[in-house]
């Protein structure tokens, strides 16, 4: 397994240069969070490309920044939109097929507002597009969202197989109340992407290190199950005051892992 660093973390720098922050921390596996369509191709794609080749960063997964928006333009109940919404994710498959990423991930529909038959209709013609790039679009456990419930979850999974994939984020396993470990065990398979951060008592989202989270365990748990792809460290900006702290999480982490 090794230790990554989502270029989110530096959000609201430009993506191309918070890129090139976490390429500076000696990251060499990485999430890139795109943070606006023109940033999905041309120059400033051709920029990100560039400090990944430079580098020798291995870009695993991106991260759509119109998640907030898929349970109506992927996930709603109009049809026609449905349609646009699939033809616009094209330009994030295929901007991950030129990084070499996996995983396009999706945030999915909200909770309790969709049916099956629907959803999972949806979900076949977003694979279906996906597949020629060489993605999965695969869904992050998200609260308030459909894949922030394991008996969803499960029915996904049997309706989908080998397409269905899952990003195990630590700090939303929290928010929504989901047992990160029961997730680990359940779908032992399918976990494609890690994202981590800590925890204290006043903050749910802070760097690995600085709080009360048990990454030994974690590390432990997935790699009982087989799992050795990445951990991303993935935080918001408000959750430490000097970009130092990233790069010391990365060096905890590392430590961690290497024992």
């Amino acid at each position: 397994m090794e230790i990554g660093i989502s270029s989110s973390c530096f959000f609201p720098l430009e993506t191309e240069k918070s890129f090139l922050k976490l390429a500076e921390m000696g990251a060499k596996t990485a999430e890139i969070f795109f943070n606006s369509e023109i940033e999905l191709s041309g120059k400033i794609f051709e920029t990100i490309k560039k400090v990944k080749e430079d580098n020798g960063i291995t870009i695993r997964s991106i991260h759509p920044f119109t998640s907030y928006a898929e349970p109506f333009i992927l996930f709603g109940s109009y049809k026609r939109r449905i349609t646009e919404g699939i033809e616009y994710y094209k330009q994030y498959f295929e901007a991950a097929e030129k990084l070499g990423a996996e995983c396009v991930v999706l945030h999915g529909g909200n909770k309790g507002k969709h049916n099956d038959e629907d959803y999972f209709e949806s979900f076949r013609m977003l694979c279906d597009a996906a597949k020629p790039y060489g993605v999965l679009p695969v869904h992050e456990i998200v609260n308030r969202r459909s894949a922030s419930d394991i008996d969803f979850l499960k029915r996904l999974n049997k309706e989908f197989k080998d397409e269905f994939k899952i990003v195990l984020d630590t700090k939303q396993c929290r928010r929504c109340g989901v047992d990160e470990f029961e997730i680990i065990n359940t779908f032992p398979n399918d976990i494609m992407q890690v994202h981590i951060s800590d925890f204290d008592e006043t903050r749910d989202c802070i760097p690995p290190g600085e709080g009360k989270y048990d990454f030994k365990k974690l590390f432990d748990s997935l790699q009982a199950v087989g799992y050795d792809k990445s951990a991303i460290i993935e935080l918001y900006n408000w959750g430490y005051s000097d970009e130092i702290q990233i790069k010391n999480s990365k060096v905890y982490l590392d430590n961690l892992i290497s024992k």
